[in-house]
């Protein structure tokens, strides 16, 4: 289970879990670690079901300014899935990271800080080794947003361009 956040219906996943517990079936589950970061209870209620789960976290940055600027959104909430991925494996739970490493996104150096901090998090899982790394398709319209969060004059004119295409 992937995209729009599946870990935001905590009810509807949890109760899905048990369906699928039913089912014999294997279940992946793919986040990006915000709402287990922030809810221990919840990787708790996860881990009734660590027997056939496969939590992904994707990972976006491995500093405040590089999370921010990727996803517009505070920086302190980076950690959060640092969090995710500790309370999983803590609670036993087969859980791995992805990040979006592409080079054209993020730094080596901040590719290497991400790998280091992950290996103490989990050191069995030797993420130099098996970090699924995601590579990034841009387009055109992501990037001029992501632009415009950084720069107030270039969101300026943005906007201009935008209201002049709608006449």
């Amino acid at each position: 289970m992937s995209g729009s956040e599946p870990t935001l219906g905590k009810k509807h996943l949890l109760s899905l879990l048990k369906q699928v517990e039913q089912s014999g079936y294997p279940f992946y589950l793919e986040t990006n670690g915000i709402s287990f970061g922030s809810d221990k209870d919840y990787v708790k209620q996860i881990s009734q079901f660590s027997e056939f789960i496969y939590v992904r976290i994707s990972f976006k940055a491995a500093t405040p300014t590089g999370f921010t600027q990727r996803t517009g959104a505070i920086g302190e909430t980076y950690e959060l899935p640092f969090k995710a991925l500790k309370y999983l494996v803590d609670e036993g739970i087969f859980a791995r990271a992805a990040a979006m490493t592409d080079s054209s996104i993020m730094p080596e150096e901040e590719r290497n800080l991400l790998i280091e901090r992950l290996d103490e998090i989990d050191p069995e899982a030797n993420y130099s080794r098996t970090l699924e790394e995601e590579q990034m398709d841009l387009y055109d319209t992501t990037v001029k947003r992501l632009q415009a969060f950084s720069s107030l004059k270039y969101a300026k004119e943005l906007e201009a361009e935008i209201k002049r295409s709608k006449v």
